[in-house]
């Protein structure tokens, strides 16, 4: 999606003028290239800001927020001295198998099959394996809303975030640190290569922004010495992150919450959030002359919403690219895609060198309209569309966002009773969790079955930009040196 992520405010136009357009360039950078090359050729020196996606940006095909999961049942299971023991051996792995520790191996898979069962069966056949069939995808937007992936992506989130309560803050920090020096081999961005922009933009802020949580962001920002970082926040408690307020009986949690944060007290640090929380900290990142760049690997689109806010957008060893169609109000003037080597694939090149064939095709905006001229006037007629029927739902959807909002406030005042109480009436207000819980997830299904035809159009623009990009790819294009 490149007009916006969550189409709930779709783009407007005056009556006969354009709601999208296409943007001003498009480079597609050919082969493999290292990350100061692909800044050398994308980034204007007088940029003010950089933000950067962590998760499969910084590491080609490893999300670091999800290694600290399987990382924290290796922790409960083998305990902190063995990790501590054998921290410089491991390889690269989600999973911790010894055969030498037969007991703690047990307890290993045992606990995370428990823990991992349902959110991660339900992320792998709903997002990992939907999102690729094709006639699962639209039951997608159907079921789940004009944001499919989010919502699917809050489940493992929430759960996540229930097993880093278990343990220390320290103790998270230290686990993320050990993964991010683990996985090096896999960086495509490293600390050099940032303090080497940094010379080349002076003035520059370099910012992380993550829907991980705060402990893997605050080791990337140990690793990396950014000026910034935003993260999935929850609250912290006497060295400890509380759980999530959100509760499921198929979580299959091995205790009750230590103690729950409040609603309040939560970020989710997601989609256009990201962008909430930028524009608050820094307020002139939207000023018409200040540059800003945002770099992502929005592997299933899920930083597609950053079009609508930078001037210029870089997906790299990304298999969901950005579009090239905009919104007519958004500021995005340059897209551009590549193929970014890993320190791996970088120290193998310079050991066994090739001929350069790296270099890149360009297109510019007249080159854009004329190849998408067959798919601009559907993305049109279907924003009409989409604009319409958001009007005919925007009552009843307004009724049940208050719905929801009301249940938040109760939710804030029980998790203040239940931090507060003990024995038999802290089980009671957990009952009382659990219940609402449920009552929220009603409503947000309600919500989606409200706006399921706006997510069937949203279905069917996300579509056209897929097309538009596979399009101009196999387009000729302006070729142009490296």
């Amino acid at each position: 999606m490149a007009l916006s992520q969550r189409f709930r405010t779709p783009p407007s136009a005056p009556a006969g003028e354009a709601r999208a357009r296409v943007v001003d360039r498009l480079v597609l950078h050919q082969g493999a290239i290292d990350f100061r090359t692909l800044c050398e050729r994308a980034i204007d020196p007088k940029t003010r800001y950089v933000v950067l996606d962590l998760d499969r940006t910084f590491h080609f095909g490893h999300n670091i927020g999800e290694l600290l999961g399987w990382e924290v049942g290796a922790y409960m299971a083998y305990g902190a001295s063995y990790l501590q023991t054998h921290r410089d051996s491991r390889k690269p792995s989600r999973f911790l198998m010894d055969g030498s520790r037969p007991l703690a191996m047990l307890r290993y898979v045992a606990r995370g099959a428990r823990l991992w069962a349902y959110p991660g069966l339900f992320y792998f056949f709903m997002v990992k394996m939907g999102t690729r069939i094709g006639f699962v995808r639209p039951w997608l937007y159907r079921r789940f809303g004009v944001d499919p992936v989010e919502a699917v992506q809050q489940v493992p989130r929430t759960a996540l975030m229930h097993h880093l309560s278990d343990v220390p803050m320290d103790t998270l920090r230290e686990l993320s640190r050990d993964i991010w020096r683990r996985y090096e081999d896999s960086q495509v961005i490293q600390a050099a290569d940032l303090a080497w922009l940094r010379e080349r933009c002076p003035g520059i802020k370099i910012i992380i922004s993550s829907a991980s949580p705060q402990p893997v962001l605050e080791a990337a920002a140990a690793e990396l010495h950014v000026d910034d970082i935003f993260y999935t926040a929850i609250e912290e408690h006497d060295g400890y992150l509380s759980s999530p307020y959100s509760l499921s009986r198929l979580f299959m949690l091995l205790r009750p919450p230590r103690r729950i944060s409040p609603p309040s007290r939560v970020h989710v640090n997601a989609g256009e959030a990201k962008m909430a929380k930028l524009l608050e900290r820094f307020p002139d990142f939207a000023d018409p002359d200040v540059h800003t760049v945002g770099i992502t690997d929005t592997s299933y689109g899920e930083d597609h919403a950053w079009a609508n806010y930078f001037k210029t957008v870089i997906d790299i060893n990304s298999p969901a690219p950005f579009a090239p169609i905009v919104a007519a109000s958004s500021p995005l003037r340059e897209i551009h895609s590549a193929r970014v080597m890993t320190r791996a694939e970088i120290a193998a090149a310079a050991a066994h060198p090739r001929r350069d064939e790296s270099g890149q095709k360009t297109l510019l905006a007249a080159d854009l309209a004329r190849q998408l001229e067959r798919i601009l006037p559907s993305v049109e007629a279907l924003l009409a569309r989409y604009s319409a029927e958001a009007q005919v739902v925007a009552g009843a959807r307004s009724r049940l966002e208050q719905k929801v909002a009301s249940l938040v406030a109760e939710i804030e005042r029980e998790v203040g009773a239940f931090n507060a109480a003990s024995g038999e009436e802290r089980r009671q207000s957990l009952g009382r969790l659990y219940r609402y819980s449920r009552i929220q997830r009603g409503l947000h299904r309600q919500i989606a079955k409200t706006e399921r035809r706006m997510a069937s159009l949203t279905y069917a623009l996300t579509r056209m930009f897929e097309l538009s990009r596979r399009e101009l790819e196999s387009s000729p294009g302006v070729a142009v040196s490296a």
